[in-house]
Parts: C-alpha cells; structure tokens; sequence
C-alpha cells in the first residue's frame, strides 16, 4: 500500500472514531441538559400550583392532578420520570414527563402531580443521528479531500525523485538530478541522494578503469609466458620437463580465461553492452550447434533438437556467450554416448543432459568459484557468467535434477 493511501486511511480511521465517540457524548449530554431543564420547569410548575392552591385560586394548569395524602402514608417524593400517555387524538402514545411532590396546604399534606410532552429519547436519537451522520460525511469527505491533495503535493517531489532513481545508472554520464523540495527532511534526503550518486559514480569509474587497465596488463605477461613456453616446447627436452611444460601451459590458459570471464563479469556488473537490439535467438543457437558439432561427435553424444523461431530484445554478443557456455558445460560434465536434449520455444530454452547429481549443493551453482567438484575443469565462471546475461536480459534461469538429467532452463 502507498504511503498516500495508508496516511489518507488512517486518517479516516481516526475522524471516524473522534466523531463516533463526540456523538455519544453529545447525546449523553443533550440529555442530560434536557431532563435537567424539563426538571425544573416541572418543580416551578408545582410551586405556582402550591401557590395557587395557598390562595384558594382555580387551578388552570394543563396535566395537574392534586391529590390529598393521608398523614401516615410514607410516599417516596419527589418522583422524577418519564411515561408514555395514550393520545386519543392521533391514536398513538405520546413521550412525557412527570414530577409527583408533597406539598403542605393550609395543615393538609397533597400530592400534586404536573407533567409535560416529551418527544421522546427516540425522536432525539434520530435527530441526533441524522445530522452526526450528515455532519460526519462532509466532515470525512472534506477531510480526506483535503489530506490527500494536500500530502501528495507534499510528496510530489520525493515520488518524482525516487522515480529519477529508479531509472538512474552509476555508468551515466550525466549527474543525478533531484527535484528540489521545501520540506527540510525531503531537503536533507536529496543533498544525502546525491552525495552518494555522486561517490557511486565516481567509484563505479575508479573500478571500470581499474578492471580494464588490470585486464590490459595482464593479458601482455600471459602472451610473453605463452610465446616463451611454446619456443621452450621447440627446444630437445626430457619427458619430465616437457610434462612441466603440459602443465604450465595449461595454468596459463585457464589464467588467461579467468582473466577474460572476470572482465566480462565486471562489465555485465555494471551493464555496459549497449548494442541491444532485436535478434533471432533459433538463428545463434543453429549456429552454435554446428560450429561445436564436431566436439559432440567426438564423444559420440547425440543431440535431440526442438528448436522454433525466437526472436528477443538483447546483445548478440551476450547471447552467444550465453549458450556457448551452457553447451561447453554438457561438454565438460556430460556422460559420453549420451543424450543431449535442446529445446527452445516462445516460452523457454532449456538443456538437458544425463549424469550423476552435483557433488555439491545445487544454490552454489551459479556462484563464482562456489563450486567444489573433484570433477571441474573450466575457471569456475561459466555459470556464473550465465547468470549474469540472464539478470542483463531480465530472463529467468533455473536449475532441476530429474530422471538422472541436469536440466537448465531459461524462460523468457
């Protein structure tokens, strides 16, 4: 839920309750003012019937009764209460109040009982309720009206800038730009933005330019290595330093792949492959298959092909790399005489290869140097390397062990 939405809840939440509650107060207190005032009308009502009666005065006052009480009645007065009185006007009963006190007149002790109409709680509670919810709606409405364009015009510059961010790459070459806010928090988050924008950026540059200067100086060291062993090689030696010879060739070409599958790393790293473009994926798999078939070939490997039309949104470079890697890792790690199953539709590519489960556990796969197989023979980069393209490329891979198959599957 959004920041806006959830303060505009919460808001109504609140209104909601204050108002629910101030109702049931003003209720309780309209009440209690009016009986309070019906009380005391009714208390002078039976003074000035007292005093009417005092003088030997007609009493012309509308719902009175006096009533003599005998001297040894013990009567609880005053009494205080509500009734309700048949109207045979309108032929239903009708809400009133009525107040029965003692008054001595002239030696004789009478009971004068006065009442007056009353609308009832009823008719107040549907008063009361009919204007708190008509009160309570504008109120609400007008509130939340008002919270909502008031926050997000407050908010406008931090979505817009986390916007900015979303969008914004430390391989830029323009600076991060933050629209400027009048709130002091909203002031201080974009000075500390682009504080780090700005050192990200700068760091993201250090590395780029050490990564291809290291890669630069390397390669140089291994070529002289190379060319001096090769001459060596050339040379009447023993069979113990020729196999010296074997093995230092070896190291420097798995250091000279390291050195390259490292470099490509740090460039999927920091996304720098700018030729996207659309490209006939079936097209560089076809392609693959045949410029690496004699490899299969040669350990009498079969391939079974289910290969569509596929076009995808990418960098023919990656994508090559990509599967290249994916067929060299059947080739290093697949049985011989075996199996090999391709397929690739407008869902999914997937390769499959019979062989014995990973000596390892499956979430190391695509880590970089995590895996520890007795049986691995490339740079421990292969995978990753794969990983990498994938995320590059917003596709998804996945790794499964089924029917004694290593199954890998990317989907689109």
């Amino acid at each position: 839920m959004k920041l806006l939405s959830k303060t505009s809840i919460s808001y109504l939440w609140v209104s909601f309750t204050v108002l629910a509650i101030t109702g049931v107060l003003l209720f309780q207190l309209l009440r209690k003012f009016v009986s309070d005032e019906t009380r005391e009308q009714l208390e002078l009502q039976t003074e000035m019937v007292a005093i009417a009666l005092q003088k030997g005065k007609p009493i012309s006052f509308p719902f009175v009764e006096i009533t003599p009480l005998q001297a040894k009645k013990n009567d609880q007065l005053p009494i205080f209460r509500d009734t309700l009185i048949d109207d045979f006007v309108q032929q239903k009963k009708e809400g009133y109040y009525y107040l029965k006190e003692k008054k001595v007149i002239h030696g004789v002790p009478f009971m004068i009982t006065v009442m007056s109409a009353n609308i009832g709680w009823d008719g107040y509670s549907q008063a009361i309720l009919f204007i708190f919810i008509i009160m309570a709606c504008l109120l609400l409405l007008a509130g939340a009206l008002v919270n909502y364009f008031i926050n997000k015009r407050l908010w406008d510059p931090f979505l817009i800038n986390l916007e900015r961010l979303k969008q914004y790459s430390v391989s830029s070459q323009t600076a991060l730009q933050l629209v400027p806010s009048a709130i002091d928090e909203f002031k201080e988050l974009n000075e500390v933005t682009a504080d780090l924008a700005k050192r990200a950026r700068e760091e993201y540059s250090s590395l780029k330019e050490f990564t291809e200067n290291a890669s630069h100086e390397i390669q140089t060291p291994l070529m002289i290595i190379k060319s001096r062993l090769e001459s060596i090689s050339q040379r009447s030696i023993d069979e113990v330093v020729a196999r010296y010879l074997v093995d230092t060739k070896q190291a420097v070409d798995r250091l000279s792949r390291l050195n390259r599958g490292l470099l490509l790393l740090a460039k999927l790293d920091n996304d720098t492959f700018p030729d996207q473009e659309e490209v006939n994926l079936n097209v560089i798999l076809q392609n693959l298959l045949v410029q690496m078939g004699d490899l299969f070939e040669q350990r009498n490997m079969t391939l079974q092909t289910a290969i569509k039309a596929k076009k995808v949104d990418g960098s023919p470079y990656l994508l090559e790399i990509l599967i290249t890697n994916l067929l060299s890792n059947i080739l290093q790690h697949a049985q011989k005489e075996s199996e090999i199953r391709i397929e690739l539709d407008a869902n999914h590519l997937l390769f499959s290869n019979p062989g014995s489960a990973l000596e390892f556990p499956a979430d190391k796969l695509f880590a970089r140097f995590g895996k520890e197989s007795k049986k691995q023979n490339g740079n421990g980069l292969g995978l990753s390397i794969v990983k990498q393209i994938c995320m590059t490329h917003h596709w998804e891979i996945t790794y499964s062990y089924l029917a004694h198959c290593h199954i890998f599957e990317i989907t689109f």
